[in-house]
């Protein structure tokens, strides 16, 4: 975006969301004195919004300092207003602030209402209602530069720098005991290193913040808690959910980089999607007993994660890429109540060594396992209709593993294994090969090519190639015989 285009973008956002002028101001219980603006118009009943001092925005800069705590109702000239909102840059830039409290009758809080309070260290949110953040493409303003930058402007442009100072000092949430919601957004972004943001919910880059938010304490319980509400609070180690929430959004700890520990109410039906994506340190979980769906990308890139024997006894589905890319997980036990196995739900995971596929599982999505490279041992029950094209593509331990299949023979597609050699070992139940030998995929498992000259082999730039021109590792070990023939082993 050039600065002429950038300037413009701006303009239009003044223009629709125009900073206000503060119409009085009044001490609250501390002395602290607090700037209004008279909201009855748009909100009735007497409402006001805190504002910054003066007609305009800068006009007295560093207003709010220290401790600020803001009163539900405010009395001017013999009227009672109740404080529904905190407006536009309200708090912007009060370098000496250093705590908020947020009350219960707070319905908005504007863009940029807390930018660059860059010694922030305790935010006290008691809010009920509060649902609007203004534009929720850009919601996370309004905490702005308190552990990220705001914009990023041309890198090739001397006049406009592409990093911000930011309020590293903010550590402590305490969401009040009375708040039913937490917002969309809220505190996405508290802390943390990130390189680049999420073209997908705001168009900016964020600096390399080295401190933020270390501790979200609930106080009550909320009743629903909004999409990406904590994401990316990247020194977040530990959380509680209490028990009694009921509405969980998207991506809620997504870019977690430290969180270690999570609990979450056991009544919990699903982890939506995107829930854990990125929480590198994520290395134990419990999940909740009533969960029946793992949803889209849920846990991928959790990559401590090493053991998925503890999945709840009623899970239903396991979404695509729900555990995508955990490269440590080596135990996996999925319950006999799994219906669907989504694609690329477990590719990539590196460490897992044996899959056991339920009979309830009709079908297996595509790329399921793919590039599971020390995937060797697969046990696939009656039940099974259909195992989805690359499912166990780049298995390579699988060459020389082996397939437990059913009676019945599942529908494979031609890259089903693509990328495993014909030295599998499928062991039908039953014993019965015969629908298997014929068929056009499963067939090449169970007719491997004979070789006349068992003991040739060649080398090639330092590979060892056997007389099927297929390349073998340093533990060739020449032929082995089967039903009267020769096979390279």
């Amino acid at each position: 975006m050039n600065k002429k285009l950038f300037i413009s973008f701006l303009t239009m956002m003044a223009v629709a969301f125009p900073a206000t002028a503060h119409d009085w101001s009044e001490p609250n219980t501390d002395g602290v004195t607090i700037y209004y603006t008279d909201v009855t118009r748009t909100y009735g009943s007497n409402a006001v919004e805190v504002s910054y001092q003066g007609k305009w925005y800068g006009e007295a800069a560093g207003e709010y300092k220290g401790t600020v705590v803001i009163p539900s109702s405010v009395t001017h000239s013999e009227k009672t207003y109740k404080v529904v909102g905190i407006g536009e840059q309200a708090f912007a830039e009060s370098f000496e602030l250093l705590s908020v409290t947020i009350p219960e009758s707070i319905e908005y809080i504007r863009d940029k209402a807390f930018q660059s309070c860059c010694h922030v260290t305790e935010v006290n949110y008691n809010a009920v209602r509060c649902a609007d953040l203004t534009l929720p493409e850009f919601a996370p303003f309004s905490f702005s530069n308190m552990a990220y930058s705001e914009y990023v402007y041309p890198e090739d442009d001397p006049d406009y720098p592409d990093r911000f100072w930011s309020a590293y000092d903010l550590r402590t949430i305490h969401i009040g005991a009375s708040v039913e919601r937490v917002p969309d957004y809220m505190f996405y972004g508290m802390g943390g290193e990130l390189a680049q943001a999420d073209y997908t919910v705001r168009p900016i880059k964020i600096t390399y913040s080295k401190e933020g938010v270390t501790a979200i304490n609930f106080l009550g319980v909320p009743t629903e808690i909004g999409n990406q509400a904590f994401r990316a609070c990247r020194l977040l180690q530990s959380v509680v959910i209490p028990d009694g929430v009921k509405e969980f959004g998207q991506a809620l700890f997504a870019d977690c980089d430290t969180l270690s520990s999570v609990t979450l109410p056991d009544d919990m039906t699903e982890i939506p999607a995107y829930f854990f994506k990125n929480c590198k340190e994520l290395a134990g979980f419990t999940f909740p007993s009533a969960v029946t769906s793992i949803n889209y990308e849920a846990f991928k890139n959790c990559a401590k994660l090493t053991n998925l024997s503890n999945l709840p006894a009623g899970l239903q589905v396991i979404g695509p890429s729900a555990f995508r890319s955990c490269e440590h997980i080596a135990n996996v036990v999925l319950p006999a109540s799994l219906q669907t196995l989504g694609g690329y739900s477990f590719s990539d995971c590196t460490a897992l060594t044996a899959i056991d596929i339920p009979a309830s599982v009709a079908a297996i999505g595509n790329y399921a396992f793919e590039d599971c490279t020390n995937l060797a041992n697969v046990t696939i029950h009656e039940g099974t209709l259909e195992i989805g094209n690359f499912v166990f593509a780049g298995c390579r331990k699988l060459s020389k593993g082996v397939v437990k299949a059913p009676a019945k023979m599942p529908r494979i597609y031609a890259q089903t294994f693509q990328g495993v050699d014909n030295t599998m070992t499928v062991e039908v139940e039953g014993g019965d090969e015969s629908e298997y030998a014929a068929n056009e995929y499963w067939g090449r498992f169970f007719a491997p090519q004979s070789v006349e000259e068992t003991n040739t082999v060649s080398r090639f730039n330092n590979k060892i190639y056997n007389v099927l021109g297929a390349e073998v590792d340093a533990n060739y070990k020449g032929i082995i015989i089967k039903n009267g023939k020769k096979y390279i082993q």
